[in-house]
């Protein structure tokens, strides 16, 4: 993925909107122009340009502009080789945001590629400070982001955050629809029980979320399908023994 975000890069050309900021910024330096494209529920691609013209271009986890405060909102062109290379990853894009922040930005990235000094000027700070967001990237190896990358076309609905992956289950075609709230009870125990957290921000159709933390999902043997296939099999068994009971 590294080498086509480089190749990518060499395709793409921006204006630079910081200088003609500079009068309204305490300090231009501390700031990064900022263009993203997404899908809704997918990855982020953005474009980072510091006053430099220095660029990094990034996958991430998460949308920087449903992360950090967006200083200035700015109107920019979106380059179509930006355009081409997102729509083949992940089929379309849904929005696209431009805007000037200040640094650091706090979302966790997948890749980098562009200027090495300035990523890894972003890394130092990043230890010295002990936080884990464009550094995330050395987690990832290729194995586990390719799984990832299946994870995203499977026929799960979850959602990349910095604190994990959030899976949304739906209610079961197996419950009767009186038993719902009974379920979703049930779910939060069987939840509990296994030390999983609950999402944020649950879809309406969801009955019951878990958030996979990546230390998790990155093991070699785990299998977040085969994982929520055990867990509803599970809950099922319960379900079924509490309601003969009734």
């Amino acid at each position: 993925m590294k080498r086509e975000l480089e190749l990518l890069l060499k395709e793409t050309s921006v204006h630079n909107p910081l200088k003609d900021y500079e009068s309204k910024l305490d300090n231009v330096h501390l700031h990064t122009f900022v263009l993203r494209i997404k899908r809704h529920r997918f990855p982020s691609l953005f474009l980072m340009v510091d006053t430099s013209d220095r660029r990094l271009l990034n996958l991430s986890v998460e949308d920087p502009f449903d992360r950090e405060p967006c200083i200035y909102k700015v109107e920019a062109d979106v380059p179509e080789s930006m355009v081409a290379f997102y729509t083949k990853l992940f089929e379309r894009v849904d929005s696209v945001s431009a805007g000037i922040f200040r640094m650091p930005l706090k979302v966790k990235v997948l890749r980098s590629a562009g200027n090495e000094s300035w990523l890894q000027k972003i890394f130092l700070q990043e230890k010295v400070k002990n936080m884990e967001f464009f550094l995330f990237q050395n987690r990832v190896s290729d194995e586990n982001l390719e799984k990832m990358m299946k994870l995203l076309k499977s026929r799960l609905k979850i959602v990349l955050r910095n604190e994990g992956i959030d899976v949304f289950l739906e209610t079961p075609e197996w419950v009767d629809k009186e038993h719902i709230s009974l379920l979703h009870e049930m779910g939060v125990v069987l939840r509990k029980k296994k030390g999983i957290q609950p999402a944020q921000n649950p879809m309406e159709q969801a009955f019951l979320t878990l958030r996979i933390g990546y230390d998790q999902f990155f093991e070699e043997d785990f299998d977040m399908e085969s994982f929520v296939k055990d867990f509803m099999e599970k809950l099922k068994r319960m379900y079924e023994v509490l309601v003969s009971m009734l």
